[in-house]
């Protein structure tokens, strides 16, 4: 019997077969590979986002954005983080058709509030995620694994002795650079001393550091929140991963993957399934691909304009003279705009007071009181270091 992890990877490396070779790499080239599968109540597995990507623009990029351009442009484009933004579009067509009374795969509609069915959602990456999770062990295989993993503590610790029994003889290594105003900072010394363990970090970007968090602190906050963000939890519940599925034939610890997604910040908290797939990804890093691939791949299950290719930040095609209409529908602009349409149709509890001209997108996250709230709290007692993102990648303007 085919065991979830790998009937959730399947699904994803299938789907990804299935699509064109519009956006994939070449044959020197690599990338990752992200999606989230939905569960049904009669156990079917479904693809309902899927995406690829490994670029990052950093902070000098973002920052001489126009202000007009602000929202256009997607400044994080790793396929983890892509594949959580193609769900998104997928979660308002949803809404969008149970407020329609249409049939909804995942949606359902009692007392005027929008409530979830008995469904579940899985996330697959074909790698582990960049930041503290790859931060790994490297160890000398001894003769029997299983009873060797049974000396392994669970305990969060600050350094990597959390493992006893196992020779250690170096560590797997994370491009993604430690939170400047943490004094944890990696030491960069010889063999397993290089990283320390736990802090924030930004991601690896060309030139300028990135303003963008690693995808494993992105993962332990929609963890710790839900996937779905401020803007959706004023018409849906929260929706956390319920297991997340590793790719085969990479660097992969249980024990790092629940540090970095859950013990560093609460070790109490109840961490999703973690599993890793024995299937692997075709167009992983590896020998043969050693370029990083340019361009990203964003689909996800929604019946217009199901697939977009990514250049950049923009739609594939995006010149310096033409950049107007090159937003992709997966970026905070054109997501901005199908929420405030959806909202119009949501007519329980509003919570929004009409602008008479326009909307910002910073202000319409904020009257999500309870999501607020909620972050405020994990923000003050569990994640104090987390940074405040600058304005300007706060603002998108809206017109109504």
């Amino acid at each position: 019997m085919i065991n979830l992890e790998d009937k959730v990877a399947k699904l994803c490396l299938d789907k990804y077969d299935s699509l064109k070779k519009t956006g994939k790499p070449t044959e020197t080239e690599w990338t990752v590979l992200s999606g989230v599968v939905l569960q049904s109540s009669s156990q079917e597995l479904n693809v309902v986002s899927l995406c690829t990507g490994t670029k990052c623009l950093s902070g000098a990029e973002l920052k001489n954005t126009k202000y007009k351009e602000h929202g256009n442009r997607l400044s994080d484009s790793h396929a983890e983080i892509l594949a959580r933004r193609a769900f998104l579009r997928y979660l308002y067509n949803q809404i969008e058709l149970t407020l329609d009374d249409k049939n909804s795969d995942i949606f359902f509609i009692t007392n005027g509030r929008i409530k979830l069915k008995d469904v579940s959602f899985h996330f697959f990456s074909s790698q582990t995620p960049c930041g503290d999770c790859s931060i790994i062990p490297k160890q000398k295989e001894p003769a029997d694994l299983e009873i060797s993993r049974k000396k392994i503590k669970l305990e969060y610790s600050d350094s990597l002795d959390f493992i006893v029994g196992l020779e250690i003889i170096d560590i797997h290594r994370t491009g993604a650079k430690c939170i400047k105003n943490d004094e944890r900072q990696d030491p960069h010394k010889d063999g397993v001393h290089y990283h320390t363990v736990g802090p924030l970090r930004t991601k690896p970007g060309r030139g300028d550091r990135t303003l963008s968090l690693s995808c494993s602190d992105k993962i332990a906050k929609w963890n710790l929140l839900g996937v779905q963000g401020a803007l959706l939890s004023l018409m849906i519940p929260s929706i956390k991963f319920e297991s997340i599925v590793i790719g085969g034939d990479c660097p992969y610890l249980l024990e790092s993957m629940q540090r970095g997604l859950c013990k560093r910040f609460s070790p109490d908290q109840t961490a999703p399934i973690i599993k890793q797939s024995k299937l692997a990804f075709a167009h992983k890093k590896g020998k043969l691909r050693i370029r990083p691939c340019p361009s990203s791949i964003v689909w996800c299950a929604v019946s217009e304009q199901p697939i977009e290719i990514a250049v950049d930040g923009y739609k594939q095609g995006a010149t310096k003279k033409k950049k107007k209409n090159c937003s992709l529908l997966a970026s905070r602009k054109e997501i901005f705009k199908t929420f405030l349409r959806v909202y119009n149709k949501y007519i329980y509890d509003k919570k929004i007071p009409q602008h008479p001209k326009k909307a910002m997108y910073h202000h319409y996250k904020q009257y999500s009181t309870t999501y607020q709230n909620l972050w405020k709290d994990v923000r003050t007692k569990i994640i104090p270091t987390w940074p405040v993102k600058p304005l300007y990648l706060q603002e998108c303007i809206s017109f109504l």
